[in-house]
């Protein structure tokens, strides 16, 4: 895949606010990510070469049913960030979650602080471990 194209995909996820709208599935999201040379964007770069060789990530959600275990490709290396994502459509029912879990930092797929949510995109296959925990306090 050119490298052109790669990076206008990139871009794309980069500005999207709900990514799935813009491509047809995280499997489209990981071939753009896993076919790129570079790990992080060009002014997050400096932040990714300081991340530890097993890096703790989390991940917001908010599940109106029931958690069926599914993980994303979005992650952030602050939890702050995570809650959130989990809480912002809190309003509309649900209830909050963050996943958490440890990645090999040569695993990351890309990192970028673009929007300055410390974002590291992964194959949920290659997280050591990850487990959920349900925020109890949102209000």
């Amino acid at each position: 895949m050119k490298k052109e194209l790669i990076q206008e995909g990139i871009d794309a996820y980069i500005e999207s606010e709900f990514p799935l709208s813009t491509f047809k599935s995280w499997d489209v999201v990981l071939s753009f990510f896993g076919s790129f040379e570079d790990k992080a964007h060009n002014e997050s770069l400096e932040i990714y070469n300081k991340l530890p060789d097993e890096v703790m990530v989390y991940r917001g959600i908010l599940v109106m049913d029931k958690l069926d275990g599914r993980l994303g490709v979005s992650w952030t290396t602050d939890l702050e960030i995570a809650k959130m994502f989990a809480l912002r459509f809190k309003i509309s029912g649900g209830t909050p979650w963050i996943s958490k879990g440890q990645i090999s930092k040569e695993n990351i797929k890309y990192f970028t602080n673009a929007r300055q949510e410390s974002e590291v995109i992964l194959n949920p296959d290659d997280m050591l471990w990850s487990d959920y925990e349900e925020i109890r306090d949102a209000s």
